[in-house]
């Protein structure tokens, strides 16, 4: 049963407070924080203030003060514990998990912060004598400086199977809480315990309001995985945290600049060397919502600054596609991509801090890098496709939840599609004097010589659909993945809306998924209609299949061949 402090921390982490009490007053965007009539005394004029970013509201008038708690407590006149009830609604989540306090959990989970903290100094501890030798030159070579190793806690784990384990034992703590700090594994087979990071550079991680909960590490002589973070526990959830959160927010908030979302620890640091001390980093996954919803919390218009590769872009889409749906006025996130094979590290250690900067303070905003995703090597030369296209966007956009958003979107797409459209001019005045009727029979032909590629579109989808869980591997690849029937795309874009939304994928969502009105007649057509292939010609890679290792493999070849067609036949037509 999970405490009642753990409803009270996942409460504050989830409540946007403006939205929260906007829902009582009336507030009006005042800076960066909010005004409005006090509820708790008769006013006419406005002394009521919400700071979303210091997570509380203050009455100049009455002195009214606290946070979302309070104010529900105040405002509906309930006691805490009834307090709690109304917002858990709020946020979606069941009381009744939470209702019954267990003393033993949070005494358990003291013990857990204690054994983080002086973990946390065993390994600066080792980074700074003779056996973080190694480490230190490593930290030289990546000219990553004392002063900022220092800010940061940087560390180091030494390469032993037992040492910090030998150091923890020294305070007697509980095994299971050893274990469940993810600093300590079980080896099962052998019943016996063992250090989890070893001979790797160590980044401390906190929470957005400073409290340790995990740890990162790297290793230094290109050893795989390159970066690996504490499991998930009962402190720490790596979707519900950015690493420098802690740091940034309050820099951003004194200085009235920017987030800016970079890929990695050592971005971040390279950042703070040029004085960029609002950089934060996802721990080796793509932004989640939660993480969203925390930026937004300090800083209105996030920049989202990416890597110059191929992986770089396709994080920014699937950042993108994350933050649509839960747009809110005021709230966007803007974009800007460094130059091909660059990350702020290398441009840094390169001495090009000035492009950096430059790249920073003039970003693209969110409208322009969905639109320019969107249009990216695509043809609208016939009434047809347009329309298809006109399609498929106004789907994307509907999912806006918010209605002035919503139709500030479609407004914005109206106005860029027929500015696109008369720039284009149809393709007529293009160099290589292709008209509709040349492109639209360079199609065809082409089209005639991969009768396959409607089957391996199917098979593509087919493999995720059987085996949902390697979408963990391969989410970025799925989600731009090119379908050219639109049918097809329409379910493999309700697939990465699900798995952009909740996570991981188990069979029961799939399943779910498959009976979903809106899904439900294509899959059927599709997929549970065999007569399209013989079963014995099905790839073994898009049955179910517990050989998780081919179905990946042969899957990426499946679609390099699908990308490599679609190139061919669709971004050179004009």
């Amino acid at each position: 049963m999970k405490s009642s402090s753990n409803l009270v921390d996942l409460i504050r982490d989830k409540i946007v407070l403006s939205d929260y009490i906007g829902k009582k007053v009336k507030l009006n965007k005042k800076g960066t924080d909010y005004l409005g009539l006090c509820p708790f005394h008769n006013e006419k004029t406005p002394s009521f203030t919400v700071s979303d970013s210091k997570g509380f509201y203050h009455c100049f008038g009455c002195s009214a003060h606290g946070d979302a708690i309070s104010f529900a407590m105040h405002i509906h006149s309930v006691d805490f514990k009834e307090a709690i009830e109304i917002l858990a609604k709020e946020i979606g989540v069941n009381y009744s998990d939470f209702k019954n306090y267990n003393p033993k959990i949070t005494k358990d989970l003291d013990e857990i912060k204690d054994i983080l903290k002086y973990s946390k100094d065993h390994f600066i501890s080792k980074l700074n004598d003779q056996e973080g030798a190694d480490a230190i030159k490593y930290l030289q070579k990546r000219n990553i400086s004392d002063k900022a190793y220092a800010y940061f806690e940087i560390g180091y784990a030494k390469k032993s199977y037992n040492n910090l384990l030998n150091f923890l034992k020294q305070n007697k703590y509980k095994e299971k809480n050893l274990i469940n700090s993810s600093l300590i594994r079980m080896n099962e087979r052998k019943n016996t315990t063992y250090d989890f990071f070893r001979g790797r550079l160590m980044f401390p991680i906190h929470d957005h309001n400073g409290n340790l909960i995990a740890f990162g590490g790297r290793s230094m002589n290109g050893e795989n995985p390159k970066y690996i973070n504490s499991s998930d526990s009962l402190l720490f959830k790596k979707r519900k945290t950015l690493y420098n959160m802690h740091r940034a927010k309050k820099f951003v908030r004194k200085h009235k600049l920017p987030i800016i979302l970079v890929e990695g620890y050592i971005d971040v640091i390279s950042m703070y060397h040029v004085g960029m001390y609002g950089a934060v980093a996802p721990l080796g996954t793509s932004l989640s919502e939660d993480q969203l919803l925390i930026m937004w919390k300090y800083c209105d218009e996030p920049i989202v600054c990416m890597d110059g590769d191929n992986a770089g872009y396709k994080s920014a889409v699937r950042t993108l596609n994350i933050a649509i749906p839960i747009l809110k006025p005021g709230k966007s996130l803007k974009f800007t991509f460094l130059p091909e094979g660059k990350d702020p590290d290398n441009l840094i250690s390169d001495g090009k801090k000035d492009l950096l900067e430059q790249k920073i303070k003039n970003p693209i905003s969110m409208f322009d890098f969905f639109w320019q995703s969107e249009t990216k090597n695509i043809l609208l030369d016939t009434p047809e496709r347009r329309a298809g296209f006109k399609r498929d966007i106004e789907k994307k956009i509907s999912s806006i939840i918010d209605k002035t958003v919503k139709q500030e979107y479609k407004n914005s797409y109206y106005d860029y599609f027929n500015k696109f459209i008369l720039k284009r001019n149809f393709v007529k005045n293009n160099k290589n004097n292709y008209n509709s009727y040349n492109i639209d029979r360079i199609i065809v032909d082409r089209a005639k010589k991969n009768l396959n590629t409607n089957k391996r579109e199917i098979n593509l989808i087919e493999s995720i659909l059987n085996n949902p869980h390697i979408l963990n591997e391969l989410d970025e690849d799925f989600s731009v993945l090119p379908i050219v029937n639109k049918e097809l795309d329409y379910i493999r874009l309700g697939i990465v809306n699900i798995y952009a939304k909740n996570g991981p994928l188990s069979e029961e969502d799939i399943e779910k998924f498959k009976k979903n009105v809106k899904y439900s007649d294509i899959y059927d057509k599709y997929f549970n209609n065999i007569n399209w292939i013989n079963k014995n010609f099905i790839p073994p890679y898009v049955k179910k299949n517990n050989d998780d290792v081919l179905v990946i493999k042969n899957w990426r070849e499946a679609a390099a061949i699908q990308l490599k067609w679609y190139k061919k036949n669709y971004s050179k037509a004009l």
